[in-house]
């Protein structure tokens, strides 16, 4: 078997295992209703998107690896690119790493270098997938908090004010709110839902917020107030945030030209004196030198992308 074919085919094999054991806890869920209460009225109650908020921590070798992957619970159903186009991806990205890693370690060294990149990069798509899903839902705090403070203010209860948000909001809030509904549903405090949407999330603000309301829950006072008071914190937070992107933008652009830079010169050299880049496509050394050259732009590019993620988080 090539490397290229050997590389694809192992991948393929991690990304379904991690599927596997990440959707293992909703395929329980719904055998305990089933033996509960039968198939016909399980699949009445019980929509293809789970509305059970879960934490993302999860135990077992399986739990770790997909959330280290980014196959986390909650979140899957708001993939941005169909699951095959990303495994297609991920499996060409091994397969041409490992091919090109046999002009300097051929043998079973390479494959394994192409096993490393395509879970790499399977795992660069699903994060990158969570981080636009966090961007998108971290801009649009402000006025789910802002619309719960007006419904409160109306002389709703909190709940009904959640029920608007549920309703109102776009995505990715919304689908949050409703896993939220489901969960108070069931009997669990909005307090703790309000957490579990900051497990899945990893945005302090539902944290902020779920305390605010179990201290209101517990203590009295007024709870317009105190939702008015986050909403002003969390505008601020967004836009020094949006703020912070603005300053990077600096940096990107200079990850951009150190990128670009190389093939340009590479192909104004050729340009003006054809056959003098050559050797590096047919001598062995030349691909060899190649082949390094491209590992540490990829390796510089993903230090100053670090870097910058650094810099802008919070």
């Amino acid at each position: 078997m090539s490397p290229l074919l050997a590389a694809a085919a192992v991948v393929l094999l991690l990304a379904a295992l991690a599927l596997l054991f990440s959707n293992r806890d909703d395929r329980r869920l719904k055998e305990r209703l089933t033996d509960q209460y039968g198939a016909r009225q399980v699949r009445r109650a019980v929509p293809e998107q789970s509305v059970i908020a879960r934490p993302m921590a999860r135990g077992g070798l399986g739990g770790r690896l997909s959330s280290w992957v980014g196959v986390a619970p909650g979140v899957l159903a708001n993939r941005r690119m169909p699951l095959p186009i990303v495994l297609v991806l991920s499996g060409t990205v091994g397969g041409l790493a490992a091919w090109g890693a046999t002009m300097v370690v051929p043998g079973l060294p390479a494959v394994m270098l192409g096993v490393i990149a395509a879970v790499g990069s399977l795992r660069m798509i699903f994060l990158w997938e969570l981080g636009k899903h966090r961007e998108e839902a971290f801009k649009q705090i402000p006025d789910a908090i802002g619309l719960m403070v007006r419904a409160v203010r109306a002389g709703l209860p909190v709940g009904e004010a959640v029920r608007s948000v549920a309703r109102e909001m776009p995505d990715p809030t919304r689908a949050e709110f409703q896993r939220l509904l489901g969960e108070t549903a069931i009997g669990t405090p909005l307090e703790k839902a309000l957490w579990g949407i900051y497990e899945r999330t990893n945005l302090r603000e539902y944290a902020f917020l779920s305390v605010v309301i179990g201290l209101q829950s517990q203590t009295g006072g007024s709870l317009a107030e105190a939702l008015d008071n986050i909403a002003d914190i969390v505008r601020k937070r967004v836009a020094m945030a949006a703020k912070a992107q603005a300053l990077a933008g600096q940096a990107k652009a200079s990850a951009g030209i150190l990128v670009a830079l190389p093939p340009f010169a590479g192909a104004a050299v050729s340009f003006i004196k054809p056959g003098y880049l050559d050797a590096l496509f047919v001598d062995p050394r030349g691909n060899n030198l190649l082949t390094m050259a491209l590992v540490l732009l990829t390796l510089g590019l993903l230090t100053i992308r670090s870097m910058i993620k650094r810099s802008t988080s919070e």
